[in-house]
C-alpha cells in the first residue's frame, strides 16, 4: 500500500576533505625544546636514522644531502660525505652547515624550530671558536637513569659545548673514553647510535663501565670547588639556550660592545686598563671587544660574567643590565672560578722522572693516557713532554699498543661469537642473516669490520647456506 510519507536520509557533505601534508621522514618530535637540556642536531640525526632502522650514513647519503645546499656535497660520494661527518661539530654551530642541514630536516620532517637544536639563534653573538668539543661527551649516570625509566635516550646540546665538563644533576665529570674500548670517539659518525659507543658498540651507561663500580665513580667525581664553578656554567648556559622566547629578534653583537661599555664605566668609572687587570684579560683585546672590532669567545665571556655576578643574558641584554646595580670590586673581593684560582706549582724534573719511568715498568691494565698521567701528577701535559719527550712517547705508545693488542682480541672474540650464532640459528630452522646475527651479537657494532665479516660469510658457506 502506498503511503505519502517520505523517508529522510542523513546528509552527505561532498566538499573535498583537506589531506594535511605528509612528510618524507617521520615526523620525530626534539626532545626538551626550549629547555637547558635540548637535544643537539646531531643527535636528533642518530634518532632519526634509528627510527628508520638505517645508520645515520644512510640516512644521510640517501635522503639528507640531495636536499643540501652545500657544494662539497652535491657529489655524495664516501669522501664527501666523510667531509661532513669530520666537521659534525658545525652541525650544531652558527654557520652555513647548521642552516642548511635544519632547512633540510625541516622540509624532510615538517617539523618547526628544528633550529633551536643548535646555536643559529646566537650566531652574531657567540664566535665559534672552541665552542663545540670534537669528541662526544655524556653523562653515564644519566644515561643509565634514562634506560631504566624507559626515557628517551638522546644527546643533549650542551654536552657538545666545551665550557661544559661536568653534569650538574649528578655531580659527576662528563665521560669522554668508551668504558669498554677506552676509546674516545666523535659527534656524528657513519654507524653513531645515542647512548652507544660508535667503535665497538658497547652501552654507555654507568653499570657496564669497565672498571668496579666504586673506582670509577672516584675517576669521576667532581672537587666542591669545581663543581660550583661548573654547576653556575651549565645553569648560565642551560639559561641561554632555553631563553630564545624572551628575545623579539637575535641578539646583535653590538649588545656585547655596548654591555663592555656599560660595566667598565660602572665597575672602574670608564678606566679600560684597570678592568683588563680586574678580569686578567690584554688590555688591547679588551679594546678590541668594546669597540666591536672583535668577539670574546664563550669562556671569557663566562670569565667576565662569573667574576661580575651575572648571567649571560644579562650581558645580551644593554637595557636590563643598565637597571643593576654593581658592587665595587678589586683584586681582594672580585669571584674568581675554579679554574682561574689554580696557582702555579714548581716543576719537580727528578720526581717526575721517577713517576714517568715507574708508569714504563709498570704491568697495570690498561695502562694510563699521557693525559691520565698528566693529571695524576698535577703538571701540562706539554711541561712534561718539553722536559721528557722520550718518556712521553714510551707511555703513550704502551697504551695505543695496548688498545690495539685489546681490539685485535676483541675482533677474534667476534668472530667465534658471529660462528656460534650461526651454527646456533641454522641448528634452529632460522636462516642466519647479517640483521639476524646482528641483533643477538653482544657488540653488533664489530660486524663492520672485514675480519667479522669474513667469518660470517665462510661460516655460512661451510654450513652450505
Amino acid at each position: 500500500m502506498l503511503t505519502n510519507e517520505l523517508t529522510t536520509y542523513e546528509y552527505w557533505d561532498l566538499k573535498k576533505v583537506a589531506i594535511p601534508s605528509r612528510s618524507h621522514l617521520y615526523q620525530l618530535e626534539p626532545v626538551g625544546l626550549r629547555t637547558p637540556m635540548v637535544e643537539s642536531l646531531t643527535g636528533y640525526i642518530e634518532r632519526l636514522a634509528e627510527a628508520h632502522c638505517v645508520p645515520p650514513e644512510v640516512l644521510i647519503s640517501r635522503t639528507i644531502t640531495p636536499l643540501l645546499k652545500q657544494i662539497f656535497l652535491k657529489s655524495r660520494t664516501s669522501r664527501d660525505l666523510r667531509s661532513l661527518f669530520d666537521r659534525a661539530t658545525a652541525i650544531n654551530g652558527t654557520g652555513d652547515i647548521a642552516i642548511d642541514l635544519v632547512q633540510a630536516l625541516q622540509n624532510l620532517t615538517l617539523i618547526e624550530d628544528l633550529h633551536l637544536l643548535t646555536l643559529l639563534f646566537w650566531a652574531e653573538v657567540i664566535p665559534t671558536r672552541n665552542l663545540f668539543r670534537t669528541q662526544s661527551a655524556w653523562c653515564a649516570l644519566c644515561y643509565e637513569e634514562w634506560r631504566l625509566t624507559k626515557q628517551v635516550i638522546y644527546k643533549p646540546l650542551i654536552w657538545n659545548i666545551n665550557s661544559v665538563k661536568a653534569c650538574h644533576l649528578h655531580k659527576i665529570y662528563l665521560c669522554f673514553q668508551c668504558p669498554h674500548c677506552q676509546q674516545e670517539f666523535p659527534l656524528l659518525s657513519w654507524r653513531s647510535q645515542p647512548g652507544y659507543c660508535s667503535k665497538c658498540g658497547g652501552w654507555l651507561g654507568m653499570k657496564l663501565a669497565a672498571k668496579s663500580s666504586s673506582e670509577y665513580m672516584d675517576c669521576l667525581t667532581v672537587s666542591q670547588e669545581e663543581l660550583q664553578w661548573q654547576t653556575w656554567i651549565v645553569e648560565v648556559i642551560g639559561e641561554l639556550i632555553s631563553s630564545t622566547l624572551s628575545f623579539n629578534f637575535p641578539p646583535a653583537k653590538e649588545e656585547i660592545a655596548k654591555s663592555l661599555s656599560l660595566v667598565i664605566d660602572i665597575v672602574t668609572d670608564g678606566n679600560v686598563a684597570e678592568f683588563a687587570r680586574l678580569m686578567e684579560i690584554p688590555k688591547n683585546t679588551l679594546w678590541m671587544w668594546q669597540t666591536g672590532k672583535a668577539l670574546p669567545v664563550l669562556d671569557m665571556l663566562l670569565k667576565i660574567c662569573y667574576c661580575l655576578e651575572i648571567s649571560l643574558l644579562d650581558l645580551l641584554k644593554p637595557e636590563q643590565l643598565a637597571a643593576k646595580s654593581f658592587k665595587k670590586i678589586s683584586h681582594k673581593t672580585i669571584r674568581r672560578s675554579a679554574a682561574q684560582r689554580v696557582s702555579p706549582k714548581l716543576f719537580e724534573a727528578n720526581q717526575v722522572q721517577d713517576a714517568l719511568l715507574a708508569i714504563l715498568e709498570s704491568n697495570n691494565e690498561p695502562p694510563p693516557t699521557m693525559e691520565e698521567v698528566a693529571t695524576s701528577l698535577g703538571y701540562n701535559r706539554r711541561t712534561i713532554f718539553r722536559h721528557f719527550p722520550d718518556l712521553c712517547r714510551a707511555i703513550s705508545a704502551k697504551y695505543l699498543s695496548y688498545g690495539k693488542a685489546c681490539h685485535k682480541e676483541k675482533i677474534q672474540q667476534s668472530c667465534r661469537e658471529v660462528k656460534q650464532i650461526v651454527l646456533k640459528l641454522h641448528h634452529q630452522g632460522e636462516y642466519p642473516s647479517e640483521a639476524r646475527v646482528s641483533e643477538i651479537m653482544a657488540h653488533p657494532g664489530y660486524l663492520r669490520y672485514k675480519q667479522v665479516r669474513a667469518a660470517l660469510n665462510e661460516t655460512r658457506r661451510e654450513i652450505g647456506v
